[in-house]
């Protein structure tokens, strides 16, 4: 059975769960923050659709298994924080 990533602690800052995350994880933040605006909802779409062998904008390929599940765990923590990795980690974190 496959084991699913812990939900992230929304009592944590973004920079203290960003310096958590596996170097693939905080690939796929870096890729929702320059590819797709910041939007989770974007990404998690463009995923569905390459899965379904339908047209896609980016190929994401970050080593991750659960790419989709990374997608909800991130989406719904930026959603608990009421802020969003993109805007509040310095820009060097996203090179």
């Amino acid at each position: 059975m496959a084991q699913h990533p812990p939900q992230l602690d929304s009592a944590l800052p973004p920079d203290v769960v960003y310096g958590r995350l596996d170097g693939q994880v905080r690939g796929l933040i870096s890729a929702v923050r320059t590819l797709y605006a910041g939007s989770w909802v974007n990404c998690a779409e463009d995923l569905r659709r390459r899965r379904a062998g339908r047209p896609y904008l980016f190929r994401l390929d970050l080593g991750l298994t659960d790419e989709l599940g990374w997608v909800h765990r991130l989406a719904t923590y930026e959603a608990a924080r009421g802020e969003r990795f993109a805007d509040t980690l310095p820009l060097e974190n996203f090179r």
